[in-house]
């Protein structure tokens, strides 16, 4: 996986005025709906779930929020930032945010772990034959059939996760799967 500083100019681009509300919006989506049912407020879900936790939420937001074009002028941040900001980004980071910007969650299986090199990934939802994905520090602390929400993308020709990762338990990833297939 790139390394944590390669999205860091484009966080950065998310403070400006034109794109900080749509991505809290954005946010909102994915974490509102669990704030409520749990009856917490949105401004304490840091402290409820602490920092790890609300970080791989709010990574999960931030890479959904890289694919969404935004209604009615066709915009999306991550084409808006390499147009007017790109120039000063190394190419590996462009390429990365470009993979990005295609890419969808997906839910997965683990199985065929490699310690600090890679893991086999069956698609659930998809189908298909599971893929090897190229991953350091997930591989120390996944087991074989653990199952987590993804992102995967190509990168320089090896299949990489993304940054927000998400483990379900085996119950909660049969649901997702037969809404999906419903």
């Amino acid at each position: 996986m790139p390394a944590s500083s390669s999205l860091a100019g484009l966080i950065r681009w998310l403070r400006r005025d034109e794109w900080r509300e749509p991505f809290e919006e954005m946010l909102r989506l994915h974490v509102g709906p669990a704030c409520e049912r749990a009856g917490i407020g949105f401004e304490d879900i840091e402290d409820v779930l602490g920092r790890h936790h609300f970080m791989a939420l709010w990574g999960c937001a931030f890479e959904d929020f890289l694919t969404r074009t935004l209604e009615p002028d066709g915009r999306n941040v991550v084409d808006d930032y390499l147009r007017r900001h790109g120039w000063k980004e190394p190419a590996p980071n462009r390429r990365y945010m470009q993979a990005l910007r295609g890419s969808a969650m997906g839910l997965y299986e683990v199985s065929g772990i490699v310690p600090g090199e890679a893991f086999l990934a069956r698609d659930l939802v998809r189908g298909g034959e599971p893929v090897r994905v190229s991953e350091r520090t997930a591989t120390r602390t996944l087991a074989p059939w653990d199952r987590v929400g993804a992102r995967m993308v190509e990168l320089d020709g090896a299949r990489i996760i993304a940054g927000g990762l998400l483990p379900f338990t085996h119950e909660a990833s049969e649901e997702v799967v037969r809404v999906f297939k419903a």
